[in-house]
């Protein structure tokens, strides 16, 4: 059943991060544009928990999930998977998607990022540029060569732990150990959105009801609808790109109805799909004809191949030059306001291709996130209860976010047995630790550990085992020159369909230590453009 008899300049399937971006710079630019979101919009003042106290949660709060109502139901849509690796794959069907729960990092690829990669920064920076004034990020100008420097707010005030393990990494090396300070799209000073400025809750990861941080649903999406040229179809799951009947292009999305189940299509002369690398290669799987028998736009056979993520180690202690000192609120945002770079940029290890970044976690957040900590601690009744207020504001975190390249044993395919709801089959999961990925974890411990107690911490647990990032999830459909070793090209296009286009982290190569977000959406920001000047071309 059709939605509309409208035939829609362009089609974006998924309202995130790159959605978001598409949807707002192509209506802004005169296009037709329809959004298909397969969830709700949600209020923040009422959906969100950052302001709500441990006491009037179940349970105090402990084991509770504040984002469990904004994820899917894996009863109802599940997924599969296989390998020597147990992963998760956090899916939020919502307009704004995974940014209304994200940090807000926003770290730039440098140039030896790009190196293996079919797009330079240069070619890139422009689009940084508009993204992070468009968002509002504040920073500072680290001048850190693997971290490239941009358009700032004022930057994030470092707590005192911070400052305690910026000594020990000055006596280890403090050129090879510099700490900087993060990147995020959380507002620090008055911005063209009119978001609040930032009161550092401190639980941003749980959705901002305050807006001070960027999401898509609070600036991009009301952008694009605002220009009266972009309709918003919401609990419209995407369950196939339609073909002409030659194959040459697609001709719209057909959708499942959250609600009913009912389904439906819209016509577009473009379609860009922005679901979420392992959603985005499932639903190309997904979309088979005589044209793709084994999944739209997989000439190459490299749809859902390629998969990468982040992996993490950590360790935690705590500082005794800050044990029994005041308690008192200075977490500010939610995750770390110092980090220490990458220190592998210039010359890799020979165990490992990718370097690893450092996030130095400290404050009271890290004692109220983990109660267990007093649990190792000696004494009864009012000695334990002097013990514990007395490590409380010493207490540190330090953790990994290491980087990875592909490997044949991680891909995505679709599962042959299990459907979802709507009869569809579930994406399947495959995912191996490599000899490389142990590697990196090992030498990340063994950094991490050394920091601490140069620092003069005292290390309470260790976290060896590499843990897999479930957000960070890029390269199902990788980019290149070449369609027989790729699947889009550097814009984002499809090879073998030329109005298809997928704009989310699929097309990465590899994954350096950054945060991918910023630059899924400068990628987006590119792709836009792509398709503004192609259909000018059209027309």
């Amino acid at each position: 059943m059709n939605q509309t008899s409208q035939t829609y300049d362009v089609c974006v399937v998924g309202s995130g991060a790159a959605g978001g971006v598409v949807a707002m710079q192509l209506a802004q630019a005169g296009a037709s544009v329809v959004v298909l979101e397969a969830g709700k919009w949600v209020d923040p003042t009422k959906e969100f928990y950052s302001h709500t106290m441990p006491y009037e949660l179940p349970k105090n709060g402990r084991g509770w999930d504040p984002r469990k109502h904004l994820t899917v139901d894996r009863s109802k849509e599940p997924f599969t998977q296989e390998g020597n690796k147990r992963v998760d794959h956090f899916l939020s069907k919502v307009v704004g998607g995974k940014t209304l729960l994200w940090a807000g990092l926003s770290w730039r690829n440098s140039k030896y990022d790009f190196a293996t990669w079919p797009v330079s920064y240069d070619e890139l920076a422009p689009h940084y540029d508009r993204m992070e004034a468009m968002m509002g990020v504040t920073g500072a100008a680290d001048k850190h060569p693997n971290v490239p420097d941009g358009i700032y707010q004022k930057p994030l005030k470092w707590n005192c732990a911070a400052y305690e393990v910026q000594k020990g990494c000055n006596k280890l090396d403090a050129k090879r150990f510099k700490m900087i300070t993060a990147r995020k799209a959380i507002l620090t000073e008055k911005h063209a959105s009119n978001r609040p400025v930032c009161h550092y809750c401190g639980v941003c990861m749980r959705g901002c009801d305050a807006e001070s941080k960027y999401t898509s649903a609070n600036t991009a999406i009301p952008a694009a609808t605002k220009t009266g040229k972009c309709k918003l179809i919401l609990y419209a799951n995407a369950a196939e790109v339609m073909m002409s009947t030659d194959g040459s292009r697609a001709t719209g999305v057909r959708y499942f109805d959250a609600r009913t189940r009912q389904s439906y299509e819209v016509k577009a002369k473009n379609v860009v799909l922005a679901c979420g690398p392992i959603e985005s290669a499932r639903l190309l799987l997904l979309s088979k004809s005589n044209h793709f028998p084994n999944g739209l736009a997989n000439s190459s056979g490299l749809v859902g191949k390629n998969l990468i993520s982040h992996t993490s180690v950590s360790a935690q202690g705590y500082l005794p030059s800050l044990k029994g000192r005041d308690v008192y609120n200075d977490d500010g945002t939610e995750s770390s306001h110092a980090y220490i770079a990458s220190f592998y940029w210039e010359k890799p290890h020979p165990d490992f291709p990718k370097g690893y970044h450092i996030i130095v976690d400290s404050g009271t957040r890290v004692g109220t996130g983990n109660p267990n900590f007093a649990t190792h601690l000696p004494g009864f009744g009012g000695d334990f209860k002097r013990s514990v207020r007395e490590r409380y504001p010493a207490l540190i975190s330090l953790y990994s976010q290491n980087g990875m390249i592909a490997s044949p044993g991680r891909y995505v395919e679709l599962d042959p047995t299990v459907k979802d709801i709507y009869g569809l089959s579930v994406p399947k999961i495959h995912f191996n630790m490599t000899t490389e990925d142990n590697a990196i974890a090992k030498d990340a411990i063994e950094k991490i550990t050394s920091i601490i107690e140069a620092s003069g911490g005292v290390i309470t647990n260790v976290n060896p085992n590499a843990g897999v990032d479930s957000v960070h999830w890029a390269g199902t459909a990788k980019m290149g020159t070449d369609p027989k070793t790729s699947v889009l090209t550097p814009y984002l296009q499809s090879h073998d369909v030329k109005n298809l286009f997928v704009a989310d982290g699929s097309g990465f190569i590899d994954f350096s230590e950054k945060n991918p977000t910023l630059t899924v959406m400068a990628l987006a920001s590119r792709c836009a453009d792509f398709i503004k000047e192609k259909m000018k071309k059209e027309a």
